[in-house]
């Protein structure tokens, strides 16, 4: 009796959470499976007042350094979690995470749950697709939504996008699902540069968080989700997804445990929230994720960290579609991940056949919110078309009905997404629940009593929609027009909005400038006060209406006396150095000083650029450099930056930060680059090698090499090396990382670098790190800061201008056309061509771009390097020689 009344208390869906604490209150100790977790590790999430390190600091404490307790890496960046790995042989998990959860600065600790996908594959022997058109009226009644809408873009042009996030990747270049593949327009491929800045480099495909990289696998359980979803319609060809025409946005997490999940998910909420937060100019317009995979028997007490990432995901507007489990099983009772998770924005999706009955997979009348086809179904695979059964298929078919209901032709919709994206979502998931096909069954097995209808939902919403009205304008943003004080005014165009007006104002004024009969989406504005804050609204001219003003966008104009910002410093010699700095409107003129650590400060007046050249420093110096602008007015304190000049006799009179580790169990036993060769013991966790220098000449390559060493067990361990080639006293300008150890050793590793050929002689740093990584870790040194088990080794090194093949005034090679354009082809000078050589092409900062054989008289594609100069490394038998070229 009472499990019932507290079975139709937690009916609602805002009281699913109380019911899961309630009934496992009531059911402690019946339930005779757990969820799997990963050993050794534990997930932890952070609050502002503690860092990682100290965490292990306070577990060492409690229990000991024998536990081995230590960082692995940090999950998500944007919740602040943690994966932390220990000794579960030495330490018991539970007491750990209780002890861990206590610490002041903690919010949550967690075990690391694994995870599986939820398919349960067959053999192909339909070629029909029964869950678009059932002669029983069993479908989702995908043939009659299609009439309205086949997905694609919204109202308002934005192209709509599901991200599928998937253990295995899938074969995302199949002809059903490639020309619906999702690509990150703004990221150009494989040149190692993050350009839409959105944290993640060369993510053009996707994104696998395991490589780092967008190289997906090609798991067939991804493709069938990707066909279910949006296979291409109405091609001639194969099946239909539920979209003839969205974008699938692939995320591979490789790893079937938690930290995985949370670290996969993070992708499309870094790209929502880029796409809100720029108005559609950068990031994906991501309106679903689905996960085909989870944790049975899980607990969302027990994994609260995955199921608040679905909440964060809502927080921009993207509703997470999970399949529940395929066991025959009362998910309110035994519990399951993530489909229990109570997540307003979590959206949980059991299975049925063609006959509308779920014959088996999970239900819960307060967890699983209502099922969809996943028996039999017809989908792509990697080379063929299979009919396949699970819960895997029926998340993504709902999945796809999120993303087609965006697609409808509903201005009033798009309008809501703009203003509320949370608010939006939570009322595509109410048409979805609210549009179901009722069944007697269903109606005790699930939150809605029934199976997804997408046509039913998109009338829903139809009804609703108001396109009667016009939609006001939304993305404003205000441009200044170069130096002047005219800015111009623009928005996102709207469809079917052939004119706008627009009104500005100064705040505070009761008068506004109002301009009509706008026939684009931007307005230039007649010059404006200096310093002063301004208001600007924009309404639509529909065909019959007008719409309401848009909400103000309010903006300062340049003009104010103020000190220069965006500071920067090039060209840094011994003596010299270039300072540029941005532009101040109201500027009559610029003074620099640079004031040095000892002697006479230097003093600049009346400059009339933003550029300057200061000489007649002093060598190996550390200077403090500021900037003022002359005005009318008071400026304030001036924005100021160091540089250290080169020239230095010795790196020991570099100041840098600190950077260390606990080496009682492991140390760095030998370092060997060029002329050093040094072996060493157990320093304490830092040691500054004066003992071992070497030169290293511009334009040369070499290798290094490091091997570690045990005071007893051996463990695995990861190597990097950092030079700071212009002695600025970091690690971190690019071509700085000289050594990357491709993968965690127990023995002697090395790797080759380059010195860039621009270098100015004399002596600098050469930092080695080494890390304990744990069994399926990616965790590394770092040039600055503490870690909990390794070792760091300074060294210093003289720089010294090129030598050798670069002196040399016989060329056996030749490059044709350089500088290059599309292609470079290598020729030689004597009678060589046709013989095999190997080619390096190398940056400036003496990073390898490509290397392959190839014969002489054969050209070398370029078109994907970025504009430049390189280095050609040729090498034929015993000789070798490098080649300057220019890329256009």
């Amino acid at each position: 009796m009472f499990l019932q009344v507290l079975s139709n208390f937690a009916h609602s869906m805002k009281m699913k959470f109380l019911f899961i604490l309630l009934l496992a209150f009531v059911l402690k100790g019946t339930i005779a499976q757990q969820a799997a977790t990963m050993p050794g590790e534990i997930l932890v999430k952070l609050k502002s007042s503690i860092t990682p390190e100290k965490v292990v600091e306070e577990v060492y404490e409690f229990a000991g350094l024998e536990s081995r307790f230590a960082v692995d890496h940090c999950v998500s960046d944007y919740m602040d979690i943690w994966l932390f790995t220990f000794d579960e042989s030495v330490q018991d998990k539970r007491d750990l995470i209780l002890f861990i959860q206590s610490l002041e600065g903690v919010a949550i600790a967690q075990a690391n749950h694994m995870l599986e996908e939820r398919d349960i594959p067959d053999d192909p022997f339909l070629g029909q697709q029964w869950h678009h058109q059932n002669v029983d009226d069993h479908d989702i009644d995908s043939e009659l939504a299609w009439d309205v809408t086949t997905g694609g873009s919204t109202a308002t042009g934005d192209d709509i996008v599901v991200c599928i996030v998937e253990l295995g990747g899938a074969k995302w270049d199949t002809p059903d699902i490639v020309d619906n593949h999702w690509v990150n327009s703004l990221e150009i491929p494989d040149n190692g540069i993050d350009d839409d800045e959105n944290g993640y480099i060369d993510d053009y495909d996707g994104w696998n968080i395991n490589t780092l990289s967008d190289a997906l696998s090609t798991g067939d359980h991804g493709t069938r989700v990707s066909s279910m979803i949006g296979a291409q319609g109405n091609n001639g060809a194969g099946v239909a997804g539920v979209n003839w025409d969205v974008s699938m946005m692939q995320v591979q997490i490789g790893s079937s445990n938690e930290a995985s999940a949370i670290a996969g998910y993070e992708y499309p909420l870094m790209m929502r929230k880029l796409y809100n937060e720029t108005n559609g100019a950068k990031g994906a317009f991501v309106v679903a994720t689905n996960s085909s995979w989870g944790t049975n028997n899980g607990q969302p007490s027990e994994a609260p960290l995955w199921c608040a990432m679905y909440d964060s995901l809502g927080h921009y507007g993207v509703l997470s579609c999970g399949a529940t489990t395929n066991s025959n099983a009362n998910v309110d009772v035994i519990g399951d991940l993530p489909t229990a998770c109570p997540s307003d924005y979590m959206v949980s999706v059991g299975r049925t056949n063609s006959q509308d009955v779920r014959s088996s997979g999970g239900f819960g009348i307060t967890t699983i919110d209502l099922m969809a086809p996943g028996d039999n179904v017809y989908l792509a695979n990697n080379t063929t078309y299979v009919t396949t059964t699970g819960t895997s298929f029926s998340s993504p078919c709902v999945a796809g009905g999120i993303a087609l209901l965006y697609s409808a032709p509903c201005n009033s919709l798009m309008q809501l997404v703009n203003i509320n994206p949370d608010e939006a979502a939570l009322s595509i998931k109410d048409y979805i629940l609210n549009g179901i096909d009722p069944t007697t069954q269903l109606e005790t097995e699930c939150v809605s009593g029934g199976r997804f209808n997408v046509n039913n939902s998109l009338q829903l919403l139809l009804e609703d929609c108001d396109n009667s009205s016009c939609i006001a304008p939304f993305g404003v943003t205000v441009d200044q027009i170069e130096s002047s004080l005219n800015y111009t005014i623009s928005w996102d165009p709207l469809p079917g909005i052939e004119e706008y007006s627009v009104q500005y104002r100064m705040i505070g004024s009761t008068e506004w400038t109002q301009v009509d009969n706008i026939l684009n989406s931007s307005f230039v504005t007649d010059e404006l006060n200096i310093c002063t804050e301004y208001e600007v609204q924009i309404l639509s001219e529909c065909e019959d209406d007008q719409s309401n003003w848009s909400n103000p966008f309010i903006w300062s104009t340049d003009g104010c006396c103020e000190n220069p910002i965006a500071l920067d410093a090039a060209g840094l010699s011994g003596t010299s150095v270039e300072i540029t700095w941005e532009e101040v409107l109201a500027a009559i003129s610029y003074h620099i000083i640079a004031t040095p650590e000892s002697g006479d400060i230097l003093e600049y007046e009346n400059i009339s650029e933003n550029n300057f050249l200061i000489t007649g420093l002093q060598s190996c110096m550390r200077y403090t450099i500021e900037i003022f602008t002359d005005c009318a007015g008071d400026p304030g304190a001036a924005n100021a930056f160091e540089i250290h000049t080169g020239g230095c006799e010795n790196c020991d009179v570099l100041e840098y930060c600190a950077a260390s580790s606990n080496s009682n169990s492991e140390h760095i036993a030998q370092v060997t680059v060029a002329n050093i060769n040094h072996i060493s013991g157990n320093d304490d966790g830092y040691v500054f090698v004066t003992e071992a220098t070497t030169v290293l000449n511009a334009g040369s390559t070499y290798t290094i090499s490091c091997v570690p060493g045990y005071s007893g067990a051996s463990y695995n361990e990861n190597f990097m090396a950092w030079i700071d080639f212009n002695s600025d006293e970091d690690f971190e300008d690019p071509g700085e990382l000289i050594f990357d150890a491709p993968a965690p050793t127990t023995e002697g590793v090395s790797g080759e670098f380059m010195v860039p050929m621009n270098v100015i002689p004399g002596s600098v740093r050469l930092r080695v790190g080494m890390a304990y990584t744990p069994s399926n870790s990616n965790a590394e040194p770092s040039d600055c800061g503490e870690w909990t088990f390794g070792e760091v080794e300074d060294y210093c090194v003289t720089l010294d201008e090129e030598v050798g093949i670069f002196e040399a005034q016989y060329q056996q090679f030749l490059l044709y056309p350089n500088p290059a354009n599309e292609s470079v082809t290598v020729y030689s000078s004597s009678s060589r061509r046709g013989i095999p050589v190997q080619y390096r092409l190398l940056n400036m900062n003496g990073q390898l771009i490509q290397a392959a054989n190839l014969n002489v008289g054969n050209s070398i594609d370029c078109s994907r390097l970025r504009p430049g100069v390189y280095i050609m490394e040729i090498i034929s038998d015993s000789y070798m020689e490098h080649i300057r070229f220019n890329k256009n």
